[in-house]
C-alpha cells in the first residue's frame, strides 16, 4: 500500500510546479530564500516532507510514542485529511503563482520520488549536492545543536555511521530518483559551483523553472541562510543531548496531519534545570565550525570517492573538479 491511489492528488488540488528536494545541508535553504524573492514564485516558509511523511528512517520525529500508544503517519487513515494538510502550505499563494516546496529528505527516501512521479501534473525537481564529507560534517553539527547527536563526530562514525553518512550516498539516491522522474525534469547543481557562480546557477535555474531572471530584486544573490552556530564544548553538548534526548522528538507535535496526545509537552523540572545550567556553562556562538580532524577527512574522502564513482555521469558535472 506504499504507492496506493491515496497518494494521487484529488482533482482540483494545486500541486507544486517544482520541489527543492535535497540533499540536506547542501544550500537548499539559500536556494529556497532566493526563489521566494521572485515575484512569480511562491514557496512555503517551512519544509513540508509530505511525500515521505511515513518514512521512519527519514522522519523518526514523526513517529511519536505517547499516552500508551504510538502516533504514526498513515495516509490510509484518511487521505483527504492528509491532502488538505498539504494544500494548507500553499493557501496564501496567488492564483497565478508558480508553486514550489522545499523537502530536503526526499532525495534520501526510497518512496518519495515514486509518489511524486504518480501525480498527473509533472513536477520538476531541484537537486543540490555538496562535497559529501563536508555535507556529513555539517549535518553532524546541525544534529548536535538540535539535540540529536550524542557523541563526537568521530564516535558517531564509529557507533552509528548511518546517522551522518546516509544522506551523502548520492549515487544510489540519484539512480532511484531517475527511475521515476525523467532526467529533463531535474536540475542538478553543486553547492561549490553555486558559491563561485551564483548568477550563473540562478540564471540556469530560472530557465529550468520558466521564470524571468531579470525580475529577481537586485539584492537576491546576496541571500544566505543557516549560518553556523556551535557550542563551546562538543562533549558537554553531547552529554546534555544524551540526558535530554527525548526532547528532540517533540518539536513536530501539533504540526502534523494527525492528532498526537503525549500529555504535557513541558520538560520536567530536572530537565529544565539541566538545560538552564548547560546554556550558561556551554553557550553556543556564531562562527566557523572547528576543522575536521585531518585523518577523518582523508578517511571519508577516500570512502566517498569509491562509493560515488559514476555520479558525475548521472548528474552531468565533473564532481572530481569541485570536490577533490
Amino acid at each position: 500500500m506504499l504507492y496506493s491511489e491515496e497518494w494521487i492528488a484529488p482533482p482540483g488540488f494545486r500541486l507544486p510546479g517544482f520541489i527543492i528536494c535535497g540533499a540536506m545541508k547542501c544550500g537548499t535553504s539559500t536556494v529556497h530564500a532566493l526563489l521566494e524573492k521572485h515575484p512569480a514564485v511562491f514557496v512555503p516558509k517551512d519544509e513540508v516532507n509530505f511525500f515521505d511523511i511515513d518514512d521512519i528512517f527519514q522522519h523518526s520525529d514523526f513517529f511519536i510514542n505517547g499516552s500508551e500508544r504510538w502516533h504514526v503517519p498513515n495516509i490510509l487513515d484518511g487521505s483527504t485529511r492528509y491532502w488538505e494538510w498539504y494544500q494548507r502550505f500553499f493557501q496564501e499563494a496567488p492564483s497565478d503563482a508558480i508553486l514550489g516546496e522545499d523537502s530536503t529528505c526526499y532525495l534520501a527516501s526510497p518512496r518519495a520520488f515514486k509518489r511524486i512521479g504518480m501525480q498527473e501534473q509533472p513536477i520538476k525537481l531541484v537537486v543540490c549536492l555538496r562535497q559529501p564529507t563536508q555535507r556529513a560534517y555539517s549535518q553532524y553539527w546541525h544534529m548536535l545543536r538540535t539535540g540529536r547527536a550524542m557523541f563526537t563526530f568521530e564516535d558517531t562514525l564509529r557507533f552509528i555511521p548511518s546517522m551522518v553518512l546516509a544522506r551523502s550516498m548520492y549515487l544510489e539516491q540519484v539512480r532511484r530518483m531517475l527511475e521515476f522522474i525523467p532526467r529533463e525534469r531535474v536540475f542538478f547543481f553543486v553547492l561549490e559551483e553555486f558559491v563561485s557562480d551564483k548568477a550563473g546557477i540562478a540564471k540556469g535555474l530560472s530557465d529550468f523553472l520558466g521564470i524571468d531572471y531579470s525580475l529577481f530584486p537586485s539584492d537576491a544573490l546576496q541571500t544566505h541562510t543557516n549560518k553556523a552556530k556551535f557550542p563551546r564544548s562538543v562533549r558537554l553538548q553531547a552529554l546534555k543531548n544524551r540526558m535530554l534526548r527525548s526532547a528532540g522528538n517533540q518539536q513536530y507535535v501539533g504540526r502534523l496531519p494527525y492528532s498526537v496526545d503525549i500529555g504535557s509537552r513541558q520538560m520536567p523540572l530536572a530537565a529544565r534545570a539541566i538545560e538552564w545550567v548547560h546554556n550558561r556553562i556551554n553557550p553556543s556562538r556564531m562562527g566557523a565550525t572547528p576543522k575536521m580532524e585531518a585523518s577523518t577527512k582523508e578517511f571519508l574522502d577516500d570512502f566517498f570517492r569509491r562509493e560515488l564513482d559514476g555520479l558525475s555521469e548521472l548528474v552531468g558535472k565533473d564532481l572530481e573538479k569541485y570536490w577533490y
